[in-house]
């Protein structure tokens, strides 16, 4: 399987989109299956000569002769979700940054995102966009024809607080609902109803993930060996036993047993775990 990641070089695109990749897995190539682990980031993928088989957290791809695409969005799930790539597949895959995505779609989130795994049509060219930019073989020509694409739908996105609520929670991932609600005078049931219908995440879910997620861009950056205790202290953990009840929620694994097997995509803040 060959993995190639992109960041955006349409400048109005860097603000809303983390990344992107292109997979191929060739015909003859064995079975290859990863674990995903929640994100902030809200990821949409579009799969040419595929169908999707969804089982209990895994998502079986499968190469295919009467399905033409399959079309996906995953951006509420809390536990890991394993990917298995059977045959010849060619997969696009954006991250877009948190409230990102909602730049370019017409209505709420929520109204896209059901479950851990979602089919995704956003619009009523999009599957026959997805389909003649996948077949580009030429990858930075790819590249070009999807950021296109996306900037043709670029509508923007307002919201009276949401944007300072996420920058007020990656200052302090300790700030409780509460005072988060408080500081925007609305209430507790207006913040957690804004953040599930823009983000299809409570505060509490958000604030957990951003802190796990923090964890790996330090363990990852960090040049000198860093101890447990040190991290959770980097990340505003309270101690060493909740960052690791908060691994062990998020990944199923110990912090070490999940810093041992992660593989990061290069260039990316994707990380898997290959089985």
């Amino acid at each position: 399987m060959k993995i190639e990641t992109f960041h955006p070089k349409a400048e109005a695109l860097e603000k809303y989109i983390e990344s992107y990749y292109i997979l191929e897995h060739a015909e003859h190539d064995k079975p290859v299956s990863y674990l995903t682990f929640p994100s902030v980031f809200s990821i949409i993928a579009a799969v040419q000569n595929a169908e999707n088989q969804i089982l209990d957290h895994k998502i079986i791809t499968k190469s295919s002769k009467s399905q033409r695409l399959e079309t996906s969005i995953v951006c509420r799930f809390n536990e890991p979700i394993c990917f298995e790539y059977q045959g010849a597949i060619k997969e696009i895959c954006i991250y877009f940054k948190p409230l990102g995505i909602n730049a370019f779609l017409k209505r709420a989130l929520v109204d896209y995102s059901h479950s851990a795994f979602d089919s995704f049509v956003p619009f009523s060219d999009y599957e026959t966009a997805m389909l003649s930019i996948l077949k580009i073989e030429n990858k930075a020509i790819l590249a070009e024809h999807l950021e296109n694409y996306w900037l043709r739908k670029f509508i923007g996105f307002s919201h009276p607080f949401l944007k300072d609520a996420i920058a007020k929670i990656d200052e302090n991932p300790k700030i409780t609902t509460v005072d988060l609600a408080k500081s925007f005078k609305v209430s507790q049931k207006t913040l957690i109803a804004q953040f599930k219908k823009h983000l299809c995440k409570t505060p509490s879910e958000y604030k957990k993930i951003l802190r796990f997620r923090k964890a790996i861009t330090k363990m990852k950056d960090s040049h000198e060996k860093t101890s447990l205790t040190q991290l959770s202290h980097l990340i505003d953990f309270f101690d060493q036993s909740h960052m690791i009840d908060n691994f062990k929620s998020l990944t199923k694994r110990t912090p070490r047993a999940f810093f041992e097997n992660l593989t990061t995509l290069e260039n990316s803040n994707i990380h898997w775990i290959f089985d």
